[in-house]
């Protein structure tokens, strides 16, 4: 009984590994059937086309961030800075299919490749190290604080935006890093002052031969310092080249010059001329050349006497007698010389008559009535030099050189007697209407006729002329002013030739005068 029984549980065994190895060999092909599913799926799987479109879209949003503002707006608007979480984009890359992805993937889409450190010691890697694991929490909790590490040292690409703030709101971030720093530093100096300096020149230090060391930097500003030095030395020497050069002119001596004296007497500048002809004869004339011509030139004199010229009259005038005897406000020493000389002066005798007053010779202008000949020269009388008077040079009266009167150098006028002044006032020259005392009347003004063409082409208007009507009674120096075309301005011209004055008067003499004329040119 108990074979049987044994029998019976050996083939209940048997029946049950049976069943086993059936249940096996089922799950196996089904999981190879599985595989198989999954391998061909894959192999039919295409990686996804990147369209053109996208590179477009890419680059515009970066110059859109990233392009520039007005200087103005830059330097005077101020920017708030951007946050980290704006400024800071995290790409990862695929190390097997090279594509990009953002940073929340954590396997290739693609390949299934894990795209960071932490997602690939999750599949390949072994458990972590329990004391390992406490430095990594002490960067951050958990793999939130892994990520910023893991990020970086996997490759990953960091696309940084960079703000364009203005000059403003950087100097202000810099002025205000400064005084966080100072206020952090601030402490350390009062602790310990000698080793603060010590430690921040040897920072300093430091950092300059870090970048001096840099490539060319060193040389660079060798060069820019030899360059500077040499500018300045250059300037230095040339200005002590230019004051050694001057004070070499300075100390330079003149063999062929011969040293006198300090100059004191320095003459007076040239005295004002009278208004009114030249002379002390009645007229407006300016001395006995027939045409009318302003004379020129003066005289003086003098003792070398402290007191000034005394008041007298003139000598007798003469251009052909020489000067023998100069003029001299005290009588002759000589009585009864046997050959008397009478005193003369070199003078247009139209200009200064003579004088029958019973008076001594003096200077006719002054005021002094105690005699004396002045201050001047070469036996005359008055302030100036030779033997004339007044405070010219020569034989002359009044300012000027060279004898005769009127000033400046000698020149014999014409015109007739004159008197009253200095002869200032030149008749030949062409006076403005308002310097004249008589202005010139017209006696006949001749209409210029119309042109055909002019007339064809119905041409009306005014033509301006300025013109001269001369001492001599013709039209003279002609220009327009106020042009009409078709010939009607040559017109205009030619009629005024044609006009009949009498001249303007000045001082009793016929003088040249300025003119305007207007021609009108109407169409009836």
């Amino acid at each position: 009984m108990s074979k049987k029984n044994d029998t019976h549980t050996c083939r209940i065994d048997d029946a049950g590994d049976a069943q086993e190895a059936k249940g096996a060999g089922e799950g196996l092909a089904m999981q190879s059937s599985e595989e198989s599913e999954l391998k061909a799926l894959l192999e039919q799987w295409q990686s996804p086309l990147i369209p053109g479109a996208l590179d477009v879209r890419v680059i515009a949003a970066f110059q859109e961030q990233t392009k520039r503002a007005p200087r103005w707006k830059r330097i005077f608007s101020p920017s708030t800075p951007a946050s980290p979480d704006r400024e800071v984009i995290i790409m990862k890359q695929c190390a097997v299919c090279l594509e990009e992805f953002a940073d929340k993937f954590s396997f290739c889409p693609v390949d299934g490749t894990p795209l960071n450190a932490l997602a690939a010691s999750i599949i390949a890697s072994p458990p972590p190290d329990p004391v390992a694991g406490q430095g990594a929490e002490a960067f951050g909790k958990g793999a939130a604080g892994l990520a910023p590490l893991i990020a970086y040292s996997s490759g990953v690409y960091h696309l940084t935006i960079i703000e364009d703030h203005g000059i403003t709101h950087r100097l202000r971030e810099v002025l205000r890093e400064v005084a966080r720093e100072s206020r952090l530093s601030w402490p350390e100096f009062r602790r310990d002052p000698a080793g603060f300096i010590q430690r921040s020149a040897t920072g300093f230090g430091l950092m300059l031969w870090r970048t001096l060391n840099a490539p060319n930097v060193a040389v660079a500003a060798l060069t820019a310092f030899v360059f500077v030095l040499s500018l300045s030395i250059g300037l230095v020497a040339m200005d002590r080249w230019h004051a050694s050069r001057a004070q070499q002119l300075a100390d330079s001596r003149r063999d062929d010059l011969e040293y006198l004296g300090d100059v004191t007497n320095i003459p007076a500048a040239e005295e004002e001329r009278d208004k009114g002809a030249a002379g002390t004869n009645k007229g407006n004339g300016g001395g006995s050349k027939p045409k009318q011509e302003k004379p020129a030139g003066g005289g003086g004199g003098g003792r070398e006497e402290p007191k000034p010229a005394s008041f007298g009259k003139l000598p007798q005038a003469s251009l052909t007698i020489p000067q023998v005897v100069a003029p001299d406000p005290r009588p002759n020493p000589i009585k009864n010389p046997s050959l008397p000389v009478a005193a003369t002066i070199d003078a247009d005798p139209l200009l200064f008559p003579p004088d029958p007053r019973a008076i001594p010779y003096g200077d006719p202008k002054s005021k002094s009535t105690e005699v004396s000949s002045g201050q001047g020269t070469g036996n005359g009388i008055g302030t100036g030099t030779g033997g004339g008077v007044g405070s010219g040079e020569g034989g002359g009266v009044g300012p000027g050189r060279g004898g005769n009167t009127g000033g400046g150098d000698r020149r014999e006028g014409g015109g007739g007697p004159g008197g009253g002044g200095g002869g200032d006032t030149d008749y030949n020259k062409t006076f403005s209407p308002r310097d004249v005392t008589q202005k010139a009347r017209i006696l006949s003004k001749p209409e210029p006729q119309y042109t055909e063409e002019a007339r064809r082409n119905q041409i009306s208007g005014t033509v301006v002329l300025k013109a001269v009507f001369s001492s001599s009674g013709q039209v003279t120096n002609i220009r327009a002013v106020s042009n009409l075309p078709y010939g009607l301005t040559e017109r205009a011209i030619a009629a005024a030739r044609q006009i009949r004055f009498s001249p303007a008067m000045k001082d009793g003499r016929a003088v040249s005068q300025y003119i305007q004329i207007e021609y009108n040119f109407n169409l009836y």
